[in-house]
């Protein structure tokens, strides 16, 4: 008998078929990501495994202005870096991020890959700053809107996706 969709059975993930990419502003970016919530139905709720190598970093440092977001460390070693200090991180912590303006990344730190849980709310707009690069972004129905001091530039989600690839 096969599964429901509410049970998502990551033990038996095939790491090598899952999304690969980088966030589009953080070329130090490579991660792989398996939808949790989403395949489940769920639409309140974002969940995500994401596997970080060695080396890299998750998502460009920001801070939400909507929406509160968590991380779980489940494997590897870490740094949380919250208003650009980096503290260790390892399998068993949880980190919350509150709608408090902290600046937050992630990056691995090795030998082996870091695997964490990471969730926040699925709201119809998100907004995020990203200091290091000077935008603050929006997103809304699949559109995206970068403000900075040189203007405005506006993504549509298939644009965004397509400057997440890593060229092998």
């Amino acid at each position: 008998m096969a599964d429901p969709k509410h049970i998502q059975r990551t033990r038996l993930a095939d790491w090598s078929q899952v999304w690969r990419g980088r966030h589009p502003f953080n070329p130090a970016s490579e991660m792989q990501i398996i939808p949790l919530a989403a395949p489940t139905g769920m639409k309140q709720l974002g969940v995500n495994l994401i596997r970080i190598p060695p080396g890299k970093e998750s998502y460009i440092p920001h801070a939400h202005s909507l929406s509160e977001e968590f991380v779980f460390i489940l494997e590897g070693a870490g740094e949380m870096v919250l208003d650009g200090v980096a503290h260790p991180v390892g399998p068993g912590d949880f980190v919350g991020f509150p709608i408090d303006g902290v600046v937050h990344s992630l990056r691995s730190k090795g030998p082996g890959d870091l695997l964490y849980v990471t969730g926040g709310r699925s709201d119809p707009v998100d907004i995020a700053d990203m200091p290091t690069i000077g935008k603050t972004t929006v997103f809304r129905g699949g559109k995206i809107e970068l403000f900075g001091e040189a203007g405005v530039e506006r993504l549509t989600l298939a644009e965004w996706m397509a400057r997440t690839q890593i060229e092998d």
